[in-house]
């Protein structure tokens, strides 16, 4: 007759918790490496580097309005169909303000309106009726910018230079 001989590897759960757990590690790890193999990010485009140039200028005018203090009181007319903005501040009248409502939920009601100066800082141009939202809103004019979010209605706002880089 065969005697059976029970290993004591068999019955000692300490042995199998430390094959288990380094056992789990390597297959979470080679898990891990077929998924990043599989979908790994695309590469950065040739011309990336433009991007940020962009953000350079971006932060450069907004710099110069935070500088000067400049602030724009801005007034939606739906049944004129105008947009009006008052600057304080600026150093210089532009003659156009490029004025840009961005939707953050829905880019086909993304505006730009180009605003022409009627008087020594005024502006007023057409533009349609901007429904309550979140919008991004800028307005640019030659050598300064200045950005800001609103939440719900656009009949009036006021806009204030800020520095990009914190300060006021």
């Amino acid at each position: 007759m065969g005697t059976s001989v029970d290993s004591p590897y068999r019955s000692n759960p300490v042995f199998w918790i430390m094959l288990l757990l380094p056992a789990a590690a390597v297959v979470a790890g080679l898990a891990t490496l077929a998924i990043a193999l599989r979908s790994a990010d695309r590469p950065l485009p040739a011309d990336y580097h433009w991007e940020g140039e962009h953000l350079d200028r971006d932060f450069a005018l907004a710099r110069n309005a935070a500088a000067h203090g400049i602030e724009v009181s801005v007034e939606v007319n739906d049944a004129a169909g105008e947009c009006r903005a008052t600057v304080r501040a600026a150093p210089d009248d532009a003659p156009t303000l490029t004025l840009l409502f961005a939707n953050g939920a829905d880019a086909g009601l993304d505006r730009v309106v180009l605003l022409r100066r009627v008087a020594a800082g005024e502006y007023r141009g057409p533009c349609q009726a901007i429904p309550a939202g979140h919008w991004r809103v800028a307005l640019e004019a030659g050598q300064w910018s200045i950005r800001t979010q609103v939440v719900g209605s656009i009949e009036s706002i006021t806009l204030r230079a800020r520095s990009p880089d914190g300060g006021p």
